[in-house]
């Protein structure tokens, strides 16, 4: 059954790093997705008729920044969850997501992360259709200065991970909106650690130049499991079910 898959793009279409993240997400999914320019403002209803919504990161800005555009993302991002569309967000997918629905959201480039990090699955997740496909703990590549401090209401906690500070809370990972089938994370389940690198590169002047050689080490130091590039495909697999029953 073919699905009418979209990536929603919060890139500028001359971005490099935009069609590497449709390479990205094509590869993970197994689709040929449509791409909808989120920063040109052209989100509608046709993309509330698509059979699963991709939403990704975006290296030059901020769910925070004032940009008509973004607030424009955040209200759509809502609609989504309340049409109850097949939805993923990665990164500034997610922390939009949050902030849409009452959350908060920070900036702390001092708890910046690029590489790969190791990730809890809550006690929720291992019945969620999405992330029960997942291990108990696995490693996956963040990229990252904003931060969900705070999840909204609604929502079903799936993944977090040990705080940076000695006394601080656990990092909030992901997410699913409760009733609905939209499900987002801080993660990257696109990437391997060679496209983490790939990206890296091209974004390097954002980080910490002294660091160089610390970041590639997180990114590429470890060998890439597969484990966390299954929850595309699990989403592919939902998707195609709900248009199943929607048809029948």
């Amino acid at each position: 059954m073919s699905l009418d898959a979209v990536l929603v793009s919060l890139r500028d279409p001359d971005d490099p790093m935009a069609a590497h993240e449709l390479h990205c997400f094509e590869r993970f999914t197994g689709l040929p997705l449509r791409v909808v320019q989120a920063t040109a403002g052209a989100l509608g209803e046709a993309e509330l008729e698509a059979d699963l919504l991709l939403f990704g990161g975006s290296g030059a800005y901020s769910v925070l920044d004032p940009h008509d555009w973004v607030r424009k993302m955040l209200d759509f991002l809502v609609v989504v969850a309340e049409r109850g569309v097949p939805a993923w967000g990665s990164c500034f997918g997610y922390q939009g997501l949050a902030l849409a629905l009452g959350g908060r959201v920070v900036r702390d480039d001092g708890l910046a992360r690029l590489g790969a990090y190791e990730v809890d699955r809550s006690a929720a997740a291992a019945e969620d259709p999405v992330f029960g496909v997942l291990p108990e703990r696995f490693r996956t590549q963040f990229g990252h200065h904003d931060h969900v401090v705070e999840l909204p209401s609604g929502v079903s906690l799936l993944a977090e991970s040990p705080s940076p500070l000695a006394e601080g809370p656990p990092r909030f990972e992901a997410f699913r909106v409760d009733g609905s089938r939209f499900w987002a994370a801080q993660f990257h389940p696109e990437l391997t650690s060679e496209l983490t690198l790939s990206r890296f590169e091209h974004y390097k002047d954002h980080y910490d130049h002294d660091a160089y050689d610390q970041v590639v080490e997180r990114i590429a130091g470890w060998k890439d499991t597969g484990e966390v590039q299954r929850l595309l495909p699990a989403m592919v697999e939902l998707a195609r079910e709900v248009k199943t029953r929607r048809k029948g």
